[in-house]
């Protein structure tokens, strides 16, 4: 039996946040020396932000799909373990079968957690605490 594979590492939140921040630190500062240009170059970063929070919200519908993973992966798992204390768990080979549903399915399960902690990296634990 191969044993399972580690955990991905948890992820971080995206450095982008943090380098909008900056962006507009900056700005701000080129607009209170009087520059030219920096009205122009702060509606190009509010536009890319504004394309990269879409893109975000996008990618996490996708990666939400986790939660229709876990639960159609709760019915074929419960169903393997019914069998196995069953009778047709007599007949040879089912039971070793049945172990091996219910251990893929603890891969796919693991999987499944990466992508919540993927989504959870990207929008936050809540959607409407991400940085605006």
């Amino acid at each position: 039996m191969r044993p399972l594979r580690d955990p991905a590492p948890s992820l971080k939140a995206p450095s982008y946040v943090a380098l909008h921040a900056r962006m507009m630190a900056g700005i701000a500062s080129l607009e209170a020396e009087n520059h030219g240009g920096a009205g122009a170059v702060r509606e190009a970063i509010e536009e890319w932000w504004r394309a990269q929070q879409e893109w975000n919200d996008q990618l996490a519908q996708l990666l939400g799909m986790y939660h229709e993973i876990n639960n159609a992966l709760v019915g074929i798992r419960g169903n393997a373990q019914l069998l196995q204390m069953g009778p047709v768990a007599q007949h040879p080979g089912v039971k070793e079968r049945l172990e091996v549903v219910i251990r893929e399915s603890q891969r796919i399960h693991d999987a499944i957690g990466r992508l919540r902690e993927a989504k959870a990296a990207l929008v936050g634990p809540n959607p409407a605490s991400r940085a605006a």
